[in-house]
């Protein structure tokens, strides 16, 4: 393979991991532009490796390609449009040419799948960031059967997620990133905290702060440096905010799982959280 060939192979790679983690954290596709800014591949580069990626089958072209002035060009990884196909739905009259035998077979499938969903929201806690991350934890929390969890996917001018624990209200703050967890979200948090005690519905001691962090998400967990920085350290200390790592979520809901400690300790040990020294 010629040094040419090996660099288009390369930002083939690039660009395909980008494209496919963009509309799983983004919900929407990623243009030319974004692709250039955030890779920092030149647009003949770009051009080359996606033209590559089309060849391959890797990428698929959903919108435009024509060759039409103005109309950009969409595209979708393959496994993603064959998820897309799959789930295409079937007419009513269709369950009248049903098998009799395949009702025992969809309900296993329908069960598998459920448990499937559960392990991949578990998983998701380690390599994702923004809404999917903030998703998975409010999953995991339910899960670990927390009272009165809320996803606030809709009030982004508020705490990610609530939840409560002994009477006591927790207010999250979620940030998922490619290096430690900073003093910006340290800080949106004492903001949420000192709004939630401006309501004045509840006790300030009725109230604990969070910050759940998946840090040096890119990088295999057992590798990761520390989670946040000093200046975020210690505005936790001064509100008296706790810190949870995506990380020890993760590996706590793995100990229940196998039996090693009950859902009613794990809370206890995610309620404490982490040492912030």
């Amino acid at each position: 393979m010629s040094e040419s060939e090996r660099e288009i192979a390369e930002n083939s790679q690039i660009i395909l991991d980008f494209i496919s983690d963009y509309i799983f954290q983004k919900h929407k596709l990623p243009s030319k532009t974004v692709l250039v800014e955030e890779t920092g591949i030149t647009t003949p580069k770009l051009n080359e490796a996606l033209t590559r990626l089309v060849d391959t089958k890797e990428l698929n072209i959903v919108f435009g390609g024509e060759g039409k002035t103005g109309v950009p060009e969409i595209y979708l990884p393959k496994l993603m449009l064959q998820s897309i196909i799959m789930t295409q739905p079937k007419p009513d009259w269709i369950s009248s040419y049903s098998f009799a035998e395949r009702t025992a077979v969809d309900t296993e499938i329908k069960t598998l799948q459920e448990k499937v969903l559960q392990y991949d929201m578990f998983e998701r806690l380690l390599y994702l960031a923004d809404i999917p991350l903030e998703a998975a934890i409010a999953f995991t929390l339910v899960w670990l059967e927390f009272e009165n969890v809320e996803h606030h996917i809709k009030n982004r001018d508020y705490a990610d997620v609530t939840f409560e624990y002994n009477g006591v209200k927790a207010l999250v703050e979620v940030e998922g990133t490619t290096k430690q967890g900073d003093k910006v979200k340290a800080l949106q948090l004492d903001g949420w905290m000192k709004a939630e005690v401006a309501k004045d519905e509840r006790e300030p001691d009725k109230l604990q702060g969070f910050f759940f962090v998946n840090h040096f998400r890119e990088k295999d967990p057992i590798t990761r440096d520390k989670p946040i920085t000093d200046h975020a350290r210690k505005f936790l200390q001064l509100d008296n905010s706790r810190l949870v790592t995506t990380k020890f979520l993760f590996e706590t809901v793995k100990s229940v799982l196998s039996g090693e400690i009950s859902k009613d300790e794990a809370k206890c040990m995610i309620w404490d959280g982490e040492p912030l020294n």
